[in-house]
């Protein structure tokens, strides 16, 4: 069966920084099993902000810990290129933390990942996606939401991805629930993100190795593209959307 590359753009492999990776020795697991699934390119994105469980972790600091992650993935999976940015909690005044550098963009360019809160007993309004993404957009900014196809107030509400979709913001799904989430909901919701040509980008989200964490699943969601949607697109999604991002920092 055929395996096929992409990159993956949402990641919590930096240890220590957030939820994720807790050692450098679980961070080196987790890219060794994202890389036998297809991975030749992972965007280190640690959680930050203060309304999502407080992860403030300090720029500096996530930087050094990135670096010598990179330096120890170029010994162990030296198949991976390792790139740095940031999962920010789309705040209000989230334009105002990108730019104090409190911590980083997507390889430095204008795009930031970003995520809402969603999980049981919060659900984020509908207007909240609006004007918060849009305060990004104003300061030119390129938000790519994060996890879309989570998101209550998407899956109630359709029109409104497309809306979103429509003022340029890129949607970033999670490989796992185009296939595996066994949540009939999500992955119906990622499945026609996907046959609607509304994802730009996929990701593992994967955040470890240790028994109850989110571990790479990625490969089978990446072959449900192939096997569902248009090649060329499904080329776009896996691997050239995120190429052009760090080639010429615009998709």
């Amino acid at each position: 069966m055929e395996k096929h590359s992409f990159i993956d753009i949402h990641s919590h492999i930096i240890y220590g920084a957030d939820d994720g990776a807790q050692s450098m020795t679980e961070a080196i697991r987790m890219l060794q099993a994202d890389r036998d699934q297809g991975a030749v390119a992972v965007f280190a994105t640690p959680h930050y902000g203060r309304e999502n469980n407080n992860f403030l972790p300090v720029a500096a600091g996530v930087r050094e810990k990135f670096e010598l992650l990179k330096e120890r993935a170029a010994e162990e999976v030296p198949e991976i290129r390792l790139y740095l940015g940031t999962e920010w909690y789309c705040a209000w005044v989230l334009a105002e933390r990108v730019f104090r550098m409190e911590a980083f963009r997507m390889n430095g360019t204008n795009y930031v990942l970003t995520e809402f809160l969603e999980y049981s007993g919060c659900h984020e309004r509908p207007e909240k996606f609006r004007t918060n993404l849009a305060q990004l957009q104003k300061r030119g900014l390129k938000p790519i939401l994060a996890h879309a196809e989570r998101y209550r107030a998407l899956q109630d509400d359709r029109d409104l991805v497309r809306e979103l979709a429509d003022s340029g913001v890129l949607m970033q799904v999670n490989a796992f629930d185009l296939e595996r989430n066994i949540n009939p909901v999500t992955r119906e919701q990622a499945q026609w993100m996907a046959k609607e040509k509304l994802i730009s980008f996929i990701g593992s989200d994967m955040h470890g190795m240790r028994p109850g964490a989110r571990r790479p699943v990625v490969e089978e969601g990446v072959r449900w593209l192939f096997d569902n949607v248009e090649e060329e697109y499904a080329l776009d999604v896996t691997m050239r959307n995120a190429e052009n991002l760090l080639k010429a920092g615009t998709v």
